[in-house]
C-alpha cells in the first residue's frame, strides 16, 4: 500500500527535526498533525505525558498522525519485543475521517508504528524500509477501547514506506528494529496508514497505553 506523498513530509521531519516542528523532551510523548489546510505539519508536546501513557482531544479540521515518542527506555535495539498499545476513544458524537483517503473506503484507524531514523542502506529502498507499520493489525476509530499486540521477530506482521511487507525483506526488517529512533502509532484512512484523522464534529477524546514485552 502506498503512503500518502505529504506523509512523507511528516515521518522524515519527525526524524531529522525542522521545519514546524516543536520537540518535547525524548521522554514525552508528541503527536504530529496536519492543519486545517491539511498541508502543514506541527508537533504538539502532550502535557503530562511520560512512559507509556498519552491522550489529546480530536479538533474539527486538524489530522492527527501520528503519536509517537523518542524515550529511551522503549528505543533502541527492541529485537525479540512485542509491541502492546490499549487503546480508549471516548465522547466522540460524531464520524471520524480521514484527510485524503484517494477514493479508498477503508474507515479510519491507529496502527503501530516505529521508525529507525537516518536513512538506512541502499538507497531509496533503504529510505522506505526506515519507517514501518503494523499490518494488518490496527484498531478501527470508535468510542471504546481495544489492545494491539504485534511482535517484532515476526516480520510478515509489519509492511515499510513503500508498502513492502517485511517477510519479504527480512534483514532490512532485523536491521531497523536493532536501532528503533521512535515509537508509537499512526493514523490513516482510505488507502493510506499515516494520513491523519479526526471527527467531522471535532468531538471525543484519544487515550493509548503503551508498553513493550
Amino acid at each position: 500500500m502506498q503512503r500518502f506523498v505529504v506523509a512523507l513530509m511528516v515521518a522524515a521531519m519527525a526524524t531529522i527535526g525542522f521545519g514546524s516542528v516543536a520537540f518535547a523532551s525524548p521522554s514525552a510523548w508528541t503527536e504530529y498533525i496536519y492543519d486545517s489546510s491539511g498541508n502543514a505539519l506541527k508537533g504538539v508536546a502532550l502535557p503530562d505525558s511520560s512512559g507509556g501513557s498519552a491522550s489529546f482531544n480530536f479538533a474539527s479540521g486538524v489530522y492527527t498522525a501520528l503519536l509517537t515518542t523518542s524515550d529511551k527506555s522503549l528505543t533502541g535495539d527492541l529485537t525479540g519485543m512485542t509491541l502492546n498499545d490499549t487503546v480508549t476513544v471516548s465522547g466522540v458524537t460524531g464520524t471520524f475521517v480521514d484527510q485524503n483517503g484517494d477514493g479508498c473506503a477503508t474507515a479510519p484507524s491507529v496502527r503501530l508504528y516505529f521508525n529507525s531514523g537516518g536513512t538506512g542502506e541502499g538507497g531509496q529502498r533503504g529510505f522506505y524500509t526506515t519507517f514501518w507499520w503494523s499490518n494488518p493489525v490496527s484498531y478501527q476509530l470508535a468510542n471504546g477501547t481495544g489492545t494491539m499486540n504485534v511482535s517484532l521477530g515476526d516480520p510478515s506482521q509489519w509492511s515499510d514506506w513503500n508498502g513492502t511487507n517485511g517477510a519479504s525483506v527480512p534483514d532490512a526488517f532485523s536491521t531497523a528494529v536493532t536501532k528503533v529512533h521512535s515509537v508509537g502509532l499512526s493514523f490513516g484512512g482510505g488507502c493510506f496508514f499515516e494520513n491523519g484523522v479526526t471527527t467531522d464534529d471535532g468531538t471525543g477524546t484519544f487515550a493509548s497505553v503503551f508498553t513493550e514485552t
